[in-house]
């Protein structure tokens, strides 16, 4: 095979930035055995590994992963939001066209969907408890996912549990869909903004706003972040299912005027946040256009 030199020294430093993390890896590793002995005499072993595990997965391995996106930065066409770090999690599989942010939510509202409290410590701590001890709380907070290169404006759920607990749930996340101020220097807004913009703009007419959504179903409480080791949700791989029960829900309430369907790209298949989770999609979007409020 032959190789250009551009691409031979791209290899070239990705194998020495791989050789530089598992070094940092080794090295963190052969610490936390070193402190071993020390540890094992003053707490019980559960303890000790317990602190390991919390070091290495949130504090650890994300700090080697944001070192990492300091010199590769993410270059990639938006078909799935990501974490901080840049990693793929869910897909967007979803747009709403509305008046405004308060029509999105008074249509999701009436459609059967609760607002997601926004994320802080106290309701972070209140959806743990909520997933621990099963207890009600359907207006859990969802974490951050990103497009646009910020966090989602508002997210909405629905619990599958009967005890309406943060354990399982339907749930979308949505963006409002914003050109970029001229003197922003925010390199991947414009380009997500300038992808979704040539592929929806055509459908907006008027005075009105699109919302470009991420939309999964969580079916089991607990599952781990395979790149940190973190945990978090398990997900449902059939992410259009999931958008096709948001539609569903919409069109119950009488909340839908019309269906528009983007043309289907490729067939999309990637690896979610979850060990075991690999989503598949047909690559279209489901635009629903929203009944003005009467």
């Amino acid at each position: 095979m032959t190789y250009n030199k551009t691409t031979m020294v791209r290899f070239l430093l990705r194998s020495l930035w791989r050789g530089f993390i598992l070094l940092i890896g080794i090295s963190l590793v052969l610490g936390a055995i070193t402190m071993f002995p020390y540890m094992h005499a003053q707490l019980p072993v559960f303890v000790i590994f317990l602190l390991i595990y919390i070091f290495f997965a949130y504090a650890g391995i994300p700090a080697l992963i944001r070192l990492l996106r300091i010199f590769i930065k993410p270059n990639r066409i938006p078909l799935y939001v990501t974490t901080r770090d840049g990693w793929p999690s869910d897909p967007v599989n979803i747009a709403l066209i509305v008046n405004d942010k308060a029509h999105l939510i008074r249509a999701m509202n009436n459609a059967g969907w609760h607002t997601a409290d926004p994320l802080t410590i106290k309701n972070g701590f209140l959806e743990l408890l909520s997933i621990i001890f099963n207890t009600s709380y359907p207006k859990a907070p969802l974490s951050h996912l990103y497009l646009f290169n910020r966090p989602q404006d508002v997210g909405f759920e629905i619990s599958t549990n009967n005890n309406q607990s943060a354990r399982t749930r339907h749930h979308v996340r949505f963006w409002r869909l914003e050109e970029p101020p001229l003197d922003h220097g925010d390199t991947l807004h414009l380009r997500h903004y300038t992808f979704w913009a040539k592929k929806l703009e055509h459908l907006l007419f008027g005075k009105k706003e699109m919302w470009v959504g991420a939309a999964t179903e969580e079916t089991y409480a607990v599952a781990i972040q395979w790149r940190t080791g973190q945990l978090t949700h398990g997900g449902s791989h059939e992410s259009d299912k999931e958008r096709d029960f948001i539609i569903t829900s919409l069109r119950k309430s009488q909340g839908i005027s019309r269906i528009h369907v983007s043309q289907p790209g490729k067939a999309l298949r990637f690896r979610g946040q979850q060990i075991r989770t690999f989503y598949v999609t047909n690559g279209s979007i489901k635009i629903a256009r929203i009944r003005p409020a009467k």
